[in-house]
C-alpha cells in the first residue's frame, strides 16, 4: 500500500482500527458505520498539517442531514483500498432511480469515468442518497489539453440534453484534479486539488508535465 492515498480512494478499516473522529459526538455514528462493513473515503488535508494519520470522511445520507463526518486513522489500520466505483457498475445497480438510466447510459458513452458522491454511496451502503433531481459526481482522467477540451464540450452537451447537473473533476497526469466546470470557464488560473492541499495553477500549464501520478488511481482515461 502506498504511504499516501489519493483523494476519493475508498478504504476499509480493520476491526480494531485506532480511528479518532474530529468531533467526539460523531464517534457512536462512525462506530456503527464501520461495524456494518462500510468504507470511508480519503479526504484532502492541509499542506502544513503535522498529523501523519490519513484524513477520511464519511458522508451521511439526506435523512441524517447530509453531514460529512471527519476522522483520522493510522495508515496501518487500513486493510483494503479501492478506487471510486466505475460508472457502469453504478448504473447497473438496482438502487439507481429508473429515470436516471438513460442519462447515465449517455454519460457512459462520453468517456470512461468513475463515480463518487451520492450515487456511489447509495451503491456502497444501500441507504437512500439519490433522488430524481440529484447531481452526479464523476471523475475522468485526462492526459492532454485537447482531450480535456473535447471532454468538457461533450459534458456541456450532456447537461443541456438531460437538464441535469453534472459535477466532478478532471484528474490530471501529475495526480492533481480540477473541477471540470471551472476548467470549462477558461480562466487563466484554476484551483487544483491534491491530497496534501489545493492551490491555483495556470490553466495553460496543467498538461505540460508527462509525469505519472504519484498516488492517484487512473479514473478512466479520456483521449
Amino acid at each position: 500500500m502506498p504511504d499516501r492515498l489519493a483523494r476519493h480512494t475508498l478504504v476499509w478499516l480493520s476491526a480494531h482500527a485506532d480511528w479518532r473522529a474530529d468531533v467526539a459526538a460523531h464517534d457512536r455514528r462512525l462506530a456503527d458505520w464501520f461495524a456494518r462493513g462500510w468504507p470511508a473515503v480519503v479526504a484532502r488535508r492541509a499542506a502544513d498539517d503535522p498529523d501523519p494519520r490519513v484524513r477520511l470522511g464519511v458522508p451521511l445520507p439526506p435523512a441524517e442531514g447530509k453531514q460529512r463526518l471527519a476522522l483520522r486513522v493510522p495508515l496501518s489500520d487500513i486493510v483494503r483500498q479501492a478506487p471510486p466505483l466505475p460508472l457502469a457498475e453504478v448504473r447497473a445497480h438496482a438502487g439507481v432511480p429508473a429515470e436516471w438510466q438513460q442519462p447515465l447510459q449517455a454519460l457512459e458513452r462520453v468517456a470512461p469515468a468513475h463515480v463518487f458522491g451520492a450515487f456511489a454511496w447509495q451503491v456502497l451502503t444501500g441507504l437512500d442518497y439519490v433522488h430524481a433531481r440529484s447531481d452526479i459526481d464523476v471523475l475522468w482522467s485526462v492526459q492532454t489539453a485537447d482531450a480535456a477540451d473535447a471532454l468538457v464540450a461533450k459534458l456541456q452537451v450532456w447537461e443541456r440534453r438531460f437538464d441535469r447537473r453534472l459535477d466532478g473533476e478532471l484528474c490530471l497526469p501529475d495526480g492533481g484534479a480540477v473541477n471540470w466546470r471551472e476548467y470549462a470557464g477558461c480562466a487563466r488560473e484554476v484551483l487544483v486539488k491534491r491530497v496534501d492541499g489545493a492551490g491555483l495553477d495556470v490553466r495553460a500549464g496543467l498538461f505540460e508535465s508527462a509525469r505519472l501520478p504519484r498516488m492517484a488511481w487512473h479514473y478512466g482515461v479520456a483521449s
